[in-house]
């Protein structure tokens, strides 16, 4: 995929899809499943919302994608048998570790300020 030719949404999580729709996931882990469609749900209803400055809905996209991508790790080990995580415990972990995500993404410390930038707009949740 190449994030500079996305045009929607949709074409967004087409990447999450691959992992979580067009894969066994639906009765392998369900309620890993039906928690990434709920995510996928808010992603969309948040895009296509008129209502919202940029920078609400952007925080709200990021808050929603740092769960993507935690989930999507975090099943991604569970399926190599490289975590015993119980399917509650990975949704428990993507909600809670959402908060922190894009500073350990950028090496920054939970106790450090974060710098004025776009990516930390999912902080102000």
């Amino acid at each position: 995929m190449n994030l500079k030719t996305i045009q929607s949404a949709e074409e967004y999580l087409n990447f999450f899809d691959e992992e979580f729709i067009h894969s066994p996931c639906s009765y392998t882990h369900p309620k890993i499943f039906n928690f990434y469609l709920s995510l996928r749900q808010r992603f969309l209803a948040i895009y296509e919302q008129e209502e919202g400055t940029f920078f609400e809905k952007m925080s709200l996209l990021l808050d929603i994608d740092a769960q993507l991508q935690i989930l999507k790790e975090l099943y991604v080990l569970k399926i190599s048998s490289l975590n015993e995580y119980a399917e509650e415990e990975i949704i428990q972990l993507t909600v809670k570790d959402k908060t922190c995500f894009y500073r350990e993404l950028t090496g920054l410390q939970l106790n450090q300020k974060a710098p004025w930038s776009l990516i930390y707009l999912s902080e102000a949740q």
